[in-house]
């Protein structure tokens, strides 16, 4: 009897050792999906962003290679970028966001550069804080 049930508890532990394997191994993969995910929107927002502040604070002769359809797309990327940021990502890191959004938005003279690029450097810098990648 003593037997059994040392044999019993035995594969009790290692079954429970397997299922908390299972279980780190499942955060760690979650955790890294997560950043992946995090990143590509704020990839795509930047992206977006960064070519409708060009396009609003261009020149002449850009904004007439310029195609309409080109902003749409641009609209689009960047409303993508926003909601993965909006779902995933903590309050500090979406302010961030929705500012530098707004100074690409803002943008009407080059002269404006300073205020958008000091959005982007303070959305990146809340970004990589929350990512751990500082």
């Amino acid at each position: 009897m003593g037997n059994v049930l040392a044999g019993i508890i035995g594969a009790l532990l290692g079954f429970s050792g397997a299922l908390l394997g299972a279980w780190i191994q499942s955060r760690g993969e979650h955790r890294r999906w997560l950043r992946d995910q995090k990143l590509a929107g704020a990839a795509e927002m930047v992206s977006a962003g960064t070519s409708i502040y060009e396009l609003r604070s261009g020149s002449r002769e850009w904004l007439e290679s310029f195609e309409p359809g080109e902003l749409r797309e641009w609209q689009s990327q960047l409303q993508k970028g926003r909601a993965v940021i909006h779902l995933l990502c903590a309050q500090e890191t979406r302010d961030h966001a929705d500012s530098f959004a707004q100074a690409c938005w803002r943008a009407k003279t080059p002269d404006d550069e300073h205020a958008t690029v000091m959005a982007l450097r303070a959305f990146t810098a809340s970004l990589r804080k929350e990512i751990g990648s500082e």
